[in-house]
């Protein structure tokens, strides 16, 4: 069965991420596909900027400092900076914030992977560049809103401790 792109789109939780699922979800259906996964791409980059600000904001330790790391690179003006930031900003929401199982970290990687290819020239031997399918647009477009976008920031970390204090 497949997805329905307005409904996953309407299931995302944050105003942010929503615009660039919407403007992914346009490219995708115009036929623009480097466009789709790179809109995509940014969509997840903001949800999980956003969702390290809310828990920052609720005071999880972890979650202040990463908030403090993302604001020096925002302020330094540094491409490099934020550049480095966004090359980890997956396994961070995996292993430092426990948003994303291994398999949902896995899906994103490839995603960031593809948009690397989207945005920048691959310099292939024939002359020819990286064109996604329109099934792979799309995929990346569900699979971003299914394991991360529609999802509140839980800590799976904190949900543990909060099991473990019932106990």
């Amino acid at each position: 069965m497949l997805t329905d792109l307005d409904e996953a789109a309407s299931k995302v939780r944050t105003p942010a991420a929503k615009a660039f699922v919407l403007e992914a979800i346009s490219c995708h259906r115009a036929g623009a596909q480097r466009a789709a996964v790179i809109s995509i791409w940014t969509a997840a980059c903001v949800d999980i900027f956003e969702k390290i600000r809310e828990l920052a904001a609720s005071g999880d330790p972890e979650s202040i400092q990463l908030e403090s790391r993302m604001d020096r690179a925002i302020a330094s003006n540094s491409i490099t900076a934020r550049l480095e930031f966004e090359r980890e900003i997956v396994g961070i929401a995996e292993t430092k914030l426990e948003l994303l199982s291994s398999n949902e970290s896995g899906q994103l990687n490839r995603l960031r992977e593809d948009r690397g290819v989207c945005a920048h020239p691959t310099f292939s031997d024939d002359g020819s560049q990286f064109t996604p399918t329109p099934e792979l647009a799309r995929m990346h477009i569900v699979q971003t809103c299914e394991a991360l976008l529609r999802h509140p920031p839980t800590q799976g970390k904190a949900l543990i401790e909060i099991l473990v204090q019932r106990v």
